[in-house]
């Protein structure tokens, strides 16, 4: 690692204090990231009973998977970030698990498509408070050389939610029917708020960096905004994780509809199957990422960036060759590859807004990058592969499906080419950040 990359973490293994032992929270926020992910994607695994039981199409599925849900997610993540960098992090978690998992049981008790739609909405509304603030904490209280372990960690939350969603769904629409499903799953919502607020801590701003008092406050809104895309390598990331979200909202929410679609499977049957063979190399692939990031980066901090790139390309090859076969078997046992190469770029992806943020505005970079994401990936692709799946329909029949999701791969392409050209300009990233900091050190030494 060069000199000036050292400089961009002032605090390279330290970082840490009695006081604000990071161990205790990094695992309860771990679970809040797993109630969020498990939330968001259960409804994949009910789309096919709730389709059947309101007569709904497949556009109207996308509408329900995405706008619904990005509406209110995108639009609300920067206020809650902004209060988020000002305010107590931990109050703002609570309350969007609160929210969210109102949302999940007004699912529970919608009587057609717009209550189902207004509800998603609420949803959308909570888990806007979720990521950015986690994150942000986890920022300012782990330092440089373990920030993307413990950013993987946290994304194991995530992964496992992802992954379990699809088993612990079809399990509960089996015993109660789509209905009991969501109010089931909202009630797990109250017991983790409490647990988020007896045992998360919220570290002082710029903890990790070194910083503190005046020299962590956030700057104002439209200063922060400039600041991040002075930096090309942050601008870069937008096109990035854009093109991934477009990839990956499209794959992960439609997959269990393909597979009920293309090999007749049950709810049940789907849910486990995925879980097996989407959710654990999903969760394994996270875990790497995280581990290959921290090592990695003492070579070469552009390996924040070529991971990334890495795992975008190889889920975009793997997943051609997916949707082409024919066999349940062998898709099954294909579709390891490409989750294993989506959970590998979660860590470094993440670690990479963190220390490109700077010490002050690492909540609103995440919500930014958040707004972006989900008004265009989530916003769009959902119900972008519905729409072509339901011209298709016709033609093709429970196929049109399989040749909509083909506008994933490509766009898996866009990303990985995006990354390698964020590693082109990283270091020039990080000798800004190096600069802030330097200029934040001597504000708060005086």
């Amino acid at each position: 690692m060069t000199d000036l990359e050292q400089k961009a973490g002032r605090n390279l293994t330290g970082g840490r204090t009695p006081a604000f032992e990071m161990r205790g929270t990094l695992a309860v926020l771990t679970l809040f990231v797993f109630l969020n992910y498990l939330d968001r994607y259960a409804l994949s695994i009910l789309l096919e009973p709730i389709k059947t039981d309101l007569r709904l199409s497949d556009t109207q599925i996308g509408l329900l998977t995405g706008a619904a849900f990005a509406l209110l997610y995108s639009t609300m993540a920067l206020p809650v970030a902004r209060l988020a960098e000002h305010g107590n992090r931990i109050y703002v978690l609570v309350g969007a698990v609160l929210i969210w998992s109102s949302g999940t049981a007004l699912c529970g008790v919608a009587g057609g498509f717009v209550g189902l739609f207004l509800a998603r909405m609420l949803v959308g509304l909570g888990e806007s408070g979720a990521i950015a603030p986690a994150q942000s904490i986890i920022g300012d209280g782990v330092p440089l050389a373990r920030r993307g372990s413990a950013l993987a960690i946290l994304s194991t939350g995530g992964a496992l939610g992802t992954a379990l969603a699809p088993a612990i769904g079809g399990a509960l629409e089996t015993k109660f029917g789509w209905r009991g499903a969501f109010l089931a799953l909202g009630a797990i919502g109250l017991p983790v708020a409490v647990l988020v607020l007896a045992m998360a801590k919220d570290p002082p701003r710029g903890h990790s960096d070194g910083l503190s008092g005046s020299a962590s406050r956030p700057p104002p809104f439209m200063v922060a905004i400039k600041r991040l895309f002075a930096r090309p390598s942050f601008a870069l990331l937008v096109p990035a994780m854009v093109a991934t979200g477009l990839a990956e909202y499209s794959f992960f929410l439609w997959l269990p509809s393909y597979f009920a679609r293309a090999f007749g499977e049950t709810t049940i049957a789907i849910g486990t199957q995925l879980t097996l063979f989407q959710g654990v190399p999903l969760l394994a692939g996270t875990m790497l990422g995280g581990v290959l990031c921290d090592r990695l980066i003492r070579r070469d901090m552009r390996w924040m960036a070529w991971l990334p790139a890495l795992g975008t390309l190889v889920a975009a090859a793997s997943m051609c060759l997916l949707f082409l076969l024919r066999s349940k078997e062998l898709a099954l046992a294909m579709l390891i590859i490409p989750s294993i190469a989506c959970g590998l770029y979660l860590a470094p992806a993440y670690a990479m807004i963190q220390t490109l943020a700077g010490a002050r505005s690492r909540a609103t970079a995440t919500a930014v990058l958040t707004f972006l994401v989900n008004i265009i990936g989530l916003g769009l692709g959902p119900v972008l592969i519905g729409g072509i799946s339901d011209l298709l329909h016709a033609r093709f029949g429970d196929d049109s499906l399989r040749y909509a999701l083909f506008v994933v791969p490509p766009l898996y392409v866009i990303s990985g080419l995006a990354y390698l050209a964020v590693s082109l300009r990283f270091r020039a990233g990080l000798a800004s950040v190096a600069q802030e900091n330097v200029t934040l050190s001597d504000v708060s030494d005086t």
